[in-house]
């Protein structure tokens, strides 16, 4: 194949989720239904002839991918590049207290001119983790890869490898345990095959909350 597919997932859901935190690069664990989601999400892709495995190094999106990878015998490496966006002093914070007391941060924030006090900008977080996914789609060129990651890192992923100016990476929509699928080719051209994809976690909310 003249092309490297790219499966794309974010971690299943977190205590941090449910709380609405600013978790970034804090650590939270996945909830009963985040295991779940993981879970059905590695039943989806059994069909996938995986050749190489890589998460983002906070716990979340390790457990993700081991639960996606669970009982292949594929190895899982941890990529730090692939973490979510840092959000220095706001990290752990309640979204809705940073969105209330810093509503010109968040304007900067979005639009890709600011960054959380201490923390990233769009552009720092869209170079670490297309530098990283470059690099593996080229140390694994004509093979299947899984990256695991978290939302805002994919969006500026795809906004950057869909050449996308900064701030339309809010444009997308990133779901606990969705699948987003690409295709790499050699010359670059890039073709997006699924976006946000959860069909293989629908109903597992409603059942867990039975």
């Amino acid at each position: 194949m003249d092309y490297t597919r790219l499966l794309i997932a974010r971690h299943g859901q977190t205590y941090g989720n449910v709380e609405q935190l600013m978790c970034g690069h804090s650590e939270s664990e996945l909830t009963p239904l985040g295991i779940a989601q993981a879970r059905a999400l590695g039943r989806r892709l059994a069909s996938e002839d995986i050749a190489a495995a890589f998460a983002s190094d906070l716990s979340r999106a390790r457990e993700t991918a081991r639960h996606i990878l669970d009982p292949r015998d594929v190895p899982l490496a941890l990529e730090p590049r692939l973490r979510e966006m840092h959000y220095g002093e706001w990290e752990a914070r309640p979204r809705t207290e940073i969105f209330e007391q810093y509503p010109e941060l968040i304007r900067g924030l979005v639009s890709g001119e600011g960054h959380p006090p201490g923390g990233e900008t769009l552009a720092q977080l869209r170079e670490r983790t297309v530098a990283a996914t470059r690099e593996l789609v080229a140390q694994h060129h004509g093979k299947t890869i899984l990256l695991v990651s978290h939302g805002n890192a994919i969006m500026a992923l795809l906004a950057e490898l869909l050449e996308m100016p900064a701030p339309r990476l809010w444009s997308f929509q990133v779901d606990n345990a969705s699948l987003t699928t690409l295709l790499v080719y050699e010359s670059g051209h890039l073709t997006l095959l699924g976006l946000n994809d959860v069909r293989h976690i629908e109903g597992l909310q409603a059942a867990a909350a039975q």
